[in-house]
C-alpha cells in the first residue's frame, strides 16, 4: 500500500469523527484561511478586471477552496466569507455583504467534497470530486453575489450577469481550477514526506 494512503487525513486526525464537528483545530484553520485569502486578496484586488463591475483579478479564491477541501463547509465558509470581508477592508473598498456571503457560500459547498473523500486527495478522482465541488459552489456562490446587485445596486438582470456574474464566476474558476489541483498534490507530497519522517 502507498504510503501516502496510510496517511490520517484532516478529518481522520479530528477529535471529532463528524464532517459537521468544530474543533480547536477547525477554528484554528478557519482563521488561518481567512486571514490568508484577506491578504493574498489585498494584494491583487487593485487588478480589475476590463468591463466588470467593481470585479478584481482573485487568484486568492484558490485559498478558501483549499481550506474547505481538506478541513470541511464550516472552514470553508469562515475562510471565505471572513477572508473576503477583510480583503475588501484592507482594500479600503468597504463592506460589501452580499460578496461575504458569496464567498462563504462559495466555501461551504467546496467543503461538502469531504464528504466523499474524507479530505484525503491522493488519487485523481478524489481531486476531480474537490474541483466538481468547488465549480458549483463559485457558480452558486457568485451567483447569490452578483443577483443581489439587482436590488442593492439597482441594476438589471442583464447587468448583474454580464457585469458581476459573468466575469467574477469565470475568473475564479479560472483561477481555483486550476491552482487546486496543484496545492491538492503539493499537499499530499508533504504528507507524504511528514508520513516518512
Amino acid at each position: 500500500m502507498d504510503s501516502l494512503e496510510q496517511t490520517e487525513s484532516p478529518v481522520e486526525r479530528n477529535e471529532t469523527s463528524s464532517i459537521w464537528g468544530i474543533s480547536v483545530r477547525h477554528v484554528v484553520y478557519a482563521a488561518l484561511g481567512a486571514a490568508l485569502y484577506g491578504g493574498l486578496s489585498y494584494l491583487t484586488n487593485i487588478i480589475q478586471l476590463p468591463s466588470a463591475g467593481n470585479v478584481s483579478l482573485r487568484p486568492a479564491i484558490v485559498i478558501p477552496l483549499l481550506f474547505a477541501v481538506l478541513y470541511g463547509p464550516w472552514v470553508g465558509l469562515f475562510a471565505g466569507g471572513v477572508g473576503n470581508l477583510l480583503g475588501d477592508w484592507i482594500s479600503g473598498y468597504g463592506v460589501y455583504w452580499n460578496w461575504d456571503v458569496g464567498n462563504g457560500l462559495l466555501g461551504f459547498i467546496a467543503g461538502l467534497a469531504i464528504i466523499l473523500t474524507l479530505g484525503r486527495y491522493n488519487n485523481t478522482r478524489k481531486i476531480v470530486i474537490a474541483e466538481i465541488f468547488s465549480a458549483i459552489g463559485i457558480v452558486l456562490g457568485i451567483a447569490f453575489a452578483s443577483y443581489n446587485e439587482m436590488w442593492i445596486s439597482k441594476i438589471d438582470f442583464n447587468t448583474a450577469t454580464i457585469g458581476y456574474m459573468a466575469p467574477a464566476a469565470i475568473s475564479d474558476l479560472v483561477n481555483g481550477l486550476i491552482l487546486l489541483p496543484i496545492l491538492l498534490v503539493a499537499y499530499n507530497a508533504a504528507i507524504r514526506r511528514v508520513g516518512r519522517g
